[in-house]
C-alpha cells in the first residue's frame, strides 16, 4: 500500500507540472498571437506532444486512483469480514453454551425420572406386601408417582426439542462461519499475491547467492588441494606402499612325531610353520627430501640438429618434466606399529613413486639359546612348552619397498 501511495503522489506531481507547463505555453501562444507573431509548426507539434503526454499521465493517474480505490474497498471488505467472523464466533460460542446447559438440565431431569421410577417400584413392592386396608393408600401414592414421572418425561421431551433446535441453529451458524472463512481466505490471497511473488524472488536470490558462495568455497578448496598435491618441491611427503623384507615372522610349534620302529612312542620336535626368507608387509611413513635430482635426470634441452639428412620425421619429445629426489624414509608396518619400524634412503621418481632400500627393526619371537628348528626335545626338555623355549627379541633385517604419495591418492579420490 505504501508503494502505491508513493507512485500515485509522484504521478500527480508530474501531471500538475505538465498541466502548468501546458497553460504557460498556451498563454504565451495567445500573447504572441495578439502581438501579431505567428507560431511555427515545430512549436505547435511540441505543444501537441506535451498535451498528449499530459493526457497519458492523467490516464495513468486515474488508473492509479482506481487501483487505490479498489484496494481500499478490498481492505474494507476484509475488515467487515473480520468483524463478521468475530460476531459469528461469539454467537456460536453462546449457542454452544446454551446447548450444553440444556443437555445438563436434560441429564438432571433423566436422573430425577430414574429416581421417581425407583421410588414407584419401591411403593409398588410395599403395596404388594401390605394388607388390603392400606392398599388404597399405596395405590394413591403410585398414581401420584406416575403423574410425576409423566411430567418429567414431558419435560425431557421439551428439553430434547430445544436441544434439536439449538443443534440446527449451530449447524447453520457453522456453515455461515465456514463460508465467511472461505471468503476471507480468498481475499487474503488476492491481497498477498504480490508479496508472495516478491518473497519467492528474494528467496531465490538468496539461494543463488548461497549456492555461489558454496561453489566458490569448493573451487577454492579444490585449488588449494591441487596446489598442495602438485607442489613437487615439498620437503616432507606422507607415503604408503608395500615392503619386501628378507625375513619371515616365525610361527613356532611343538609337534609330536612317532619314533622309528617303536610303536606308541613319540618325540617332540620344534617346527617353524612360517619358514622362508621373504615376507611382504604394508607400510606407512614419510619421506624427507635431502637432494633434488630433477635437473640431473631431465638433462638440458637439446638443440635441433640442422645438419641431419635423415628422411624420417623427427619424433617430438615429451615436454613434461618429472621430479626426482633422494631422501630419508621413516615408516611403520604391520598391525603393531610400535614394534615394527622401517628406515632407509628413498628415491622419488616420476613425481609420486618412491623406492626405498633400508633396514627393518622389528620385535620377533625367537628360540632361546640351545634350541633350533627341527630339534627333538628329550629328557627333561620333553616337558617344555612354547613359552619355555621362546623369547621376544629385536632383529634388524634388510627390506625393499615401493610406495606412492598419499596426497596424490587423495587428489585422485576428489
Amino acid at each position: 500500500m505504501s508503494r502505491i501511495r508513493h507512485l500515485v503522489v509522484l504521478l500527480f506531481l508530474i501531471a500538475v507540472t505538465a498541466v502548468g507547463r501546458g497553460q504557460v505555453v498556451d498563454s504565451g501562444r495567445v500573447a504572441m498571437s495578439e502581438s501579431g507573431y505567428d507560431d511555427s509548426t515545430d512549436n505547435r507539434d511540441s505543444i501537441v506532444m506535451l498535451r498528449g503526454q499530459v493526457e497519458i499521465l492523467n490516464q495513468r493517474l486515474d488508473s492509479a486512483f482506481m487501483a487505490q480505490a479498489s484496494l481500499r474497498r478490498r481492505m474494507r471488505e476484509l475488515i467487515l469480514l473480520k468483524d463478521s467472523l468475530v460476531y459469528l464466533n461469539d454467537l456460536y460460542q453462546k449457542e454452544l453454551q446454551e446447548k450444553n446447559r440444556l443437555m445438563s438440565e436434560q441429564v438432571s431431569a433423566m436422573q430425577e425420572k430414574e429416581k421417581l421410577v425407583a421410588e414407584k417400584e419401591e411403593l409398588y413392592r410395599q403395596a404388594l406386601t401390605s394388607s388390603t386396608i392400606d392398599r388404597a393408600k399405596w395405590e394413591g401414592d403410585l398414581k401420584a408417582k406416575e403423574a410425576s414421572i409423566e411430567a418429567k418425561t414431558r419435560e425431557i421431551d421439551y428439553l430434547q426439542k430445544d436441544i434439536d433446535a439449538k443443534e440446527v441453529t449451530l449447524r447453520s451458524q457453522r456453515e455461515n462461519y465456514e463460508h465467511v472463512l472461505i471468503e476471507k481466505e480468498h481475499y487474503r490471497h488476492l491481497v498477498d499475491s504480490l508479496q508472495k511473488k516478491v518473497t519467492a524472488i528474494e528467496i531465490e536470490n538468496i539461494r543463488k547467492d548461497e549456492e555461489n558462495k558454496y561453489l566458490q568455497l569448493k573451487a577454492k578448496e579444490a585449488e588449494e588441494k591441487a596446489a598442495i598435491t602438485l607442489n613437487k618441491k615439498k620437503k616432507v611427503r606422507p607415503i604408503q606402499g608395500i615392503a619386501m623384507r628378507f625375513y619371515r615372522t616365525p610361527d613356532w610349534d611343538i609337534r609330536l612325531t612317532p619314533r622309528n620302529n617303536e610303536e606308541g612312542k613319540y618325540d617332540k620336535i620344534i617346527l617353524n610353520r612360517n619358514a622362508g626368507d621373504i615376507e611382504f608387509d604394508f607400510v606407512t611413513g614419510a619421506s624427507v627430501m635431502l637432494w633434488d635430482m630433477t635437473d640431473y635426470f631431465n638433462g638440458g634441452k637439446k638443440t635441433k640438429d640442422t645438419t641431419s639428412t635423415s628422411l624420417l620425421p623427427e619424433i617430438r619429445r615429451f615436454d613434461q618434466k618429472f621430479n626426482y629426489d633422494l631422501g630419508i624414509y621413516v615408516g611403520f608396518g604391520g598391525s603393531n606399529l610400535f614394534k615394527n619400524f622401517y628406515i632407509g634412503p628413498s628415491f622419488r621418481f616420476v613425481d609420486f613413486f618412491y623406492l626405498t632400500i633400508g633396514v627393518n627393526i622389528c620385535e620377533f619371537e625367537v628360540l632361546r639359546d640351545g634350541f633350533e628348528a627341527g630339534m627333538t626335545l628329550t629328557g627333561l626338555q620333553s616337558g617344555y612348552t612354547l613359552d619355555d623355549i621362546m623369547v621376544k627379541s629385536w632383529l634388524v633385517k634388510p627390506f625393499v619397498s615401493l610406495s606412492i604419495d598419499l596426497d596424490f591418492l587423495s587428489y585422485i579420490k576428489k
